[in-house]
């Protein structure tokens, strides 16, 4: 999520994980057919991304004091905060930040390395 990927391979470009069956639980498709629970969860994403940003330099600390422990997704040290920054867009307008995330819920859904990464798990691991 920070600086690494499960098991070292950085496969998915996907900005977060919007598959078909999770498209189809919402009553919508991989087009993003429109529906009433698909809207609400554009929704629930907008307000979660603007909620986020407006606490952006609480959690930019946070990740700063984790970045000398073990945990691999933090050895990017101030690479890893630069980027985490980045993604907060906080010189955008709130206005800019809705476009934003519907743009990372567009180029999310149904992604086709998201579904080989996917097939790939299935076949190597017996992971769905």
């Amino acid at each position: 999520m920070l600086s690494n990927s499960p098991g070292g391979i950085n496969f998915e470009t996907a900005p977060f994980k919007l598959t078909r069956e999770f498209l189809e639980v919402m009553d919508s498709d991989a087009d993003g057919k429109g529906s009433e629970l698909f809207d609400y969860f554009k929704i629930l994403c907008i307000q979660v991304f603007l909620s986020c940003r407006k606490h952006a330099q609480h959690i930019l600390g946070l990740v700063e004091m984790m970045q000398h422990n073990a945990f691999p997704c933090f050895s990017g040290g101030h690479r890893v905060i630069n980027a985490l920054k980045k993604r907060f867009h906080l010189s955008a307008t709130e206005e800019e930040c809705i476009e934003i995330v519907l743009n990372l819920i567009s180029d999310s859904m149904d992604a086709w390395r998201t579904r080989q990464y996917d097939y790939y798990q299935r076949i190597l691991n017996g992971i769905i």
